[in-house]
């Protein structure tokens, strides 16, 4: 894998800042065919400081930043879902009253030799410019351009 730069888009959740979920450390596959982004997702809080490395998505795949976008932020009923294809990060979406979006993230590593673990922090966002702002931010980060191949070259929706 080679290493595509330091980006890093934080969510810190707007009722309680001392709880975030980060996406960090992009790599890439090297083999030009090879059409996988990899990076890690961190998720803290109070006494929690977790770390998901390896987590996999397409580069031409928008799946996390097509679901976030499609969230209405007039809202809905009930909860919606999103999985990446490894199933090891999962975002869960309900809408509050109060105009806000309530995001649950849970990292669960999947390749683990040493046992598994899963973990949820919540983060709440306001359903409008602060929704849009997010989906600007993970739209950058999962696209990849110019390295090492043209990842744009196909609108193909991989997870």
């Amino acid at each position: 894998m080679a290493c595509l730069d330091d980006m890093e888009v934080v969510l810190r959740c707007e009722d309680t800042p001392s709880v975030s979920v980060r996406f960090a450390e992009r790599h890439a596959a090297v083999e030009p065919n090879d059409r996988r982004m990899f990076f890690a997702v961190g998720a803290q809080a109070p006494g929690l400081d977790v770390r998901l490395e390896g987590v996999t998505n397409f580069v031409v795949g928008r799946g996390l930043v097509r679901f976030i976008d499609g969230l209405d932020s007039r809202g809905w009923r009930g909860e919606q879902r999103w999985v990446n294809a490894d199933r090891d990060l999962k975002v869960s979406a309900r809408y509050e009253s109060s105009g806000h979006v309530a995001l649950t993230w849970t990292l669960r590593p999947w390749r683990s030799a040493y046992g598994g673990w899963e973990v949820a922090v919540a983060t709440w966002l306001e359903a409008g410019a602060a929704k849009d702002d997010l989906v600007t931010q993970l739209g950058d980060f999962m696209t990849a351009e110019g390295f090492p191949v043209d990842y744009h070259e196909s609108d193909n929706e991989f997870s």
